[in-house]
């Protein structure tokens, strides 16, 4: 039998092989001792020639890897496909590769990699980017210490355009591509951890023990199974007469709804993003005690066709759900002395916003509310439903709100093994709504309130647990008759300093 060849994609700001620790030669020795193909593996040090450069681009990296990945193929004859493994942002940087290099170039059907497997992958960002390189060089949980450039952490960061648009293609393009089903198929799988390694909490930032997390990517972040949803506000009718102040509302009706192809995705438990005692890479030891990364891992290498592929996939979902069942949500921590911290393992999601107006102008000057309840009330949300909003510092029409999908959609009493009750049940106040609510008074240019129309009902539908929805708002720019007029006063001088702005055009 061929060797099979595997290369590593570590993540950013690695300055060592050993932060694959024993992962490369356990796959090894385990697809040898299960009668395997045996595995040819390579290391592609990304870090030794990009490292910490504020220049440094996402595409820059990409553009590097297809050169590394081309001297690793043409050394094993240039006839072999390979199996890709990576970690962190090793997953949107071979993502940007396989649409910059293969997709874009009309080359998927001589693909050189037949198997994309990412661990813990921020495919759509992590929360963590947003705190600046500086404050990112000291935690431990993502760069053991080494600040990272600039460039990088833009992408990262959650809501930033360029991830938004190597998204959005992979939502509504690639489906067409039907990735596992060409003469040469890509086998695209993720795997992800939710629990977080307490030894390397940062107390100062509590991202880093986020619940529906692994220290630093969401699941909902690291999931390419995602969905774009596009919400429009019609303009005002020419004869329609202007609102008051206070009743500018349009409502915001539903244009349109893609998901992406289906991919695998497989939560690992017990697996946080880095570390040697529960890292999901930096955790496993070339021995033979049972080790969940593995484990999967040799799952997807033993997919050959679209058929098995579907059916490890739908296996993925039916693990999933059993994991994160109500029952199994509860995380005890034994403290010394103290009481025991008690922690509440909920699917969460990512509602990722992105407002415009009508003539595709971004939108920053507005106030969002996401409401509850046959009223629309923010009041009526429930408690705790809301674990973090943030805004793109570099385009901040871009907003991230990450929700805890149990509290929206309601969830049964979380017990303890004693049989006591640790929460009890939560109960869901639909309909979900959300208001849009500019800033300012009246103005010649300006927009309008907008609220869900009654034919959307709830977003908690477009929401799926441990998903990211990108959400389009396009508000109606309305332009008013005292921008521009004509009058008959020939005398001069006519000053129309204090013209009122008037009716809507």
């Amino acid at each position: 039998m061929a060797k099979q060849l595997v290369v590593f994609v570590h993540g950013w700001s690695v300055t060592s092989t050993s932060t694959y620790g024993e992962l490369p030669a356990r796959l090894k020795a385990e697809a040898s001792r299960r009668g395997g193909p045996d595995l040819d593996v390579r290391q592609i040090h990304l870090g030794e020639y990009v490292s910490f450069r504020d220049e440094v681009r996402v595409h820059d990296i990409a553009r590097a890897f297809d050169a590394a990945l081309g001297k690793v193929l043409a050394d094993a004859g240039g006839k072999q496909r390979c199996v890709c493994i990576t970690h962190s942002t090793g997953g949107p940087v071979v993502r940007e590769w396989l649409d910059r290099f293969v997709v874009q170039a009309d080359r998927l059907s001589s693909c050189p990699i037949s198997h994309l497997i990412m661990l813990a992958p921020a495919n759509f960002g992590s929360a963590l980017a947003r705190l600046g390189k500086s404050r990112i060089g000291g935690i431990k949980a993502w760069f053991n210490g080494v600040e990272p450039g600039q460039g990088v952490l833009d992408w990262l960061e959650l809501g930033s355009p360029e991830s938004c648009a190597l998204n959005l293609r992979w939502i509504h393009d690639y489906p067409a591509l039907k990735l596992t089903r060409g003469r040469h198929p890509l086998y695209p799988f993720v795997l992800s951890g939710d629990a977080i390694d307490r030894k390397l909490y940062d107390h100062i930032n509590p991202y880093t023990g986020e619940n529906g997390s692994d220290g630093v990517v969401r699941l909902a972040g690291a999931n390419l199974n995602a969905a774009h949803v596009v919400l429009r506000q019609p303009a005002p009718e020419p004869d329609e007469p202007l609102p008051t102040a206070k009743k500018r509302l349009r409502a915001l009706e539903l244009e349109s709804a893609a998901r992406s192809e289906p991919c695998a995705f497989r939560i690992i438990p017990h697996a946080s993003h880095s570390g040697t005692d529960m890292g999901i890479m930096g955790a496993v030891r070339n021995d033979q005690q049972p080790n969940a990364t593995v484990e999967q891992i040799l799952r997807c290498l033993g997919v050959r066709s679209a058929r098995e592929y579907d059916a490890l996939r739908e296996a993925f979902d039916r693990e999933n759900a059993a994991h994160q069942q109500p029952a199994q949500r509860l995380e005890t921590e034994h403290v010394p002395v103290l009481p025991d911290r008690e922690y509440i393992h909920d699917p969460c999601c990512m509602a990722l916003v992105r407002l415009f107006d009508s003539t595709g102008l971004r939108v920053s000057s507005v106030d969002m509310l996401l409401t509850a309840g046959p009223q629309n009330d923010p009041n009526q949300l429930p408690s705790g439903f809301l674990v973090d909003r943030q805004a793109n510092a570099r385009q901040p029409g871009n907003l991230c709100f990450y929700l805890n999908h149990a509290v929206l959609e309601g969830c049964p009493p979380i017990p303890r093994a004693d049989g006591s009750i640790a929460r009890p049940e939560l109960k869901p106040r639909p309909p979900y709504g959300l208001h849009v609510r500019p800033r300012g008074g009246e103005r010649f240019v300006e927009y309008w309130d907008a609220t869900l129309d009654v034919s959307v009902q709830s977003l908690l539908p477009l929401l799926r647990p441990n998903e990211t929805t990108l959400v389009d708002i396009h508000l109606s720019r309305i332009v008013r008759e005292g921008v521009f007029g004509f009058t008959r006063q020939l005398a001069p001088p006519h000053d129309f300093r204090d013209v009122p702005p008037g009716g809507a055009v």
